[in-house]
């Protein structure tokens, strides 16, 4: 009976072993494929405000079966579009990736420029100049371009979005490929910088006319109308429709964008969204993304809801409603993912590109402190300071991003202090109305402060060789913006504030309210798939969600 005790105790000794084993090698096992979602303007309470709305395949199944970091915030000013997508994928601020904004002036050039424009490349799969784009501003590397060094380019790197910029600055330099929308055709389109012709996939997926299909369905409710109880009244005083001449609101009727073969209204319907989603399952499906030994990486970002929001305002039915399907779209994508990849082969994180504000009048009629300053009349105001104080209006240039340009070139040959006019200019800026701070280069580039200073939020967006002169912060709730919908770009909460989720492959169930910044999800990524992290990456590694 001892023996037979002693054996069972040595086989289940074995047996457990092996078990753990196994378990280790899954918890060690890099993902297959990483897929990077980033949803275009989503502020973080987007979760909380239509949580009993969703289904449980889609922000439920990230939520709840994935890590939430519930108090994750960009770190720099200006929060836009372009650096945002760029911050998420180095690691890195504006500061030194170079990506300031969406488009900034240029001095030598004497105009702004576009943040993706590149003339010495040629569009690949139409006619247009939309292709003419690469990432060629974009300083710092990327989990991509990481990913190819480390993978000696065995690794696939491919990005999905509608807008150009939302999918060459994830995809890096060294990708495979990046695919956006060619407003002109109703086409995903690329740029020579990656590939000399489309895929045959992407072709065959063109022909299809998924833009047509989607802009035949009008766009109605998800849900009865009088079940949007998250959101103000339908019709009110503070939208306006993205083609100018539709009455904000429900239904919207595209027939006559059909019939001018205006296919860029897609990108105000939540039918962007589900084209995006297409593009992606498409992506992973002829590309055989996470079929082999080597990590591949698939960048999806869904750029409707920023449209949507920038006309109808974050309070709106439009936001619930493009917001209850795209639940509904990344549900497709994940469950596609499980089919493709495998459950546990893949590793996804969720985030947005930057937040975004409440329309200002809307807040006003509320009582609440908010207000415009358009930044036409901020010239007229600056012009005529120069007028009084030096009597020569040249020596100022532009205002764009909250920083203003003068003309370094004609205050040194008029001999003049330029750290003097500086300092004198910002005394001048925080006398105006709706303006609650400005600083001079000299400030930013030689102080320090506190990281959650808003100063040292300026400074992490402030490149020393693209910036302007002086930089202001706007009172809180105050924008330069048409006086109906809304825009983002500040440092204050609701523009920083965005979800950071982690699902999948390697990752824990469980939240935190830990402060977090999104530089710190590229090296996070980089240190789960035990790669370099990109080259300007200061960040530190998210830590103890690791399996």
């Amino acid at each position: 009976m001892q023996k037979r005790f002693t054996l069972f105790t040595f086989i289940l000794f074995l047996n457990l072993n092996s078990i753990c084993a196994q378990t280790a090698a899954v918890a060690n096992t890099k993902p297959k494929l990483v897929v990077g979602i980033v949803v275009d303007q989503m502020r973080n309470d987007y979760i909380y405000r239509y949580w009993d709305r969703y289904g449980n395949g889609g922000f439920k199944r990230l939520v709840n079966n994935g890590y939430y970091f519930k108090n994750a915030h960009y770190n720099y000013i200006p929060t836009y579009t372009g650096p945002g997508h760029c911050s998420i994928y180095t690691g890195a601020t504006p500061r030194t990736h170079g990506i300031i904004a969406n488009d900034w002036f240029v001095r030598k050039m004497g105009r702004e420029r576009y943040c993706c424009e590149d003339t010495s490349v040629r569009t690949i799969g139409s006619q247009s100049k939309y292709g003419l784009m690469s990432p060629r501003k974009q300083l710092s590397s990327t989990i991509g371009d990481e990913l190819k060094m480390s993978s000696n380019n065995k690794s696939k790197v491919f990005a999905v979005a509608l807008k150009d910029r939302s999918s060459i600055f994830p995809a890096g330099h060294s990708a495979d490929a990046a695919f956006w929308l060619d407003d002109s055709t109703g086409n995903f389109i690329s740029s020579s910088w990656y590939l000399e012709e489309l895929p045959q996939w992407l072709i065959a997926f063109n022909t299809k006319n998924y833009v047509k299909t989607y802009l035949e369905k009008d766009w109605q409710t998800l849900y009865p109308l009088e079940t949007y109880t998250n959101s103000i009244a339908d019709e009110n005083r503070y939208e306006i429709s993205p083609n100018k001449k539709e009455k904000a609101v429900f239904p919207y009727d595209y027939k006559l964008q059909l019939e001018k073969n205006k296919y860029a209204i897609i990108r105000a319907t939540p039918y962007g969204n589900s084209l995006t989603k297409d593009i992606a399952i498409a992506c992973v499906k002829n590309e055989k993304l996470g079929k082999d030994d080597e990590t591949d990486l698939l960048s999806v970002s869904f750029s409707s809801p920023d449209i949507v929001a920038h006309s109808y305002g974050p309070r709106s039915i439009e936001v619930e409603d493009i917001y209850l399907r795209l639940d509904k779209d990344i549900e497709e994508l994940l469950n596609e993912l499980d089919k493709e990849v495998g459950k546990n082969n893949y590793t996804v994180f969720l985030t947005a590109d930057h937040g975004g504000a409440d329309v200002p009048n809307h807040l006003i009629d509320n009582k609440i402190p908010a207000g415009y300053l358009k930044d036409n009349k901020l010239t007229k105001k600056i012009k005529t300071y120069f007028e009084h104080s030096y009597c020569d209006t040249l020596l100022f240039t532009c205002v764009t991003n909250e920083q203003i340009y003068l003309n370094n070139k004609r205050i040194e040959e008029e001999k003049l202090n330029l750290d003097e006019i500086e300092k004198k200019l910002s005394d001048f800026l925080i006398t105006v109305h709706g303006i609650a701070e400005a600083y001079p280069s000299k400030v930013l580039k030689n102080e320090s402060f506190d990281k959650n200073d808003y100063r040292a939020l300026l400074q992490n967006g402030y490149n020393h060789k693209l910036s302007g002169n002086v930089c202001f912060i706007y009172n809180p709730a105050w924008m330069d913006y048409t006086e109906k919908g809304t825009t983002h770009g500040a440092g204050y909460n609701y523009d920083t504030h965005v979800p950071v989720l982690f699902y999948g492959n390697g990752i824990k169930k469980g939240e935190t309210y830990t402060y977090t910044t999104i530089t710190q999800i590229a090296p996070t990524i980089c240190e789960l798939l035990k790669i370099n992290q990109p080259n300007s990456t200061l960040a530190e590694p998210l830590n103890n969600f690791f399996k």
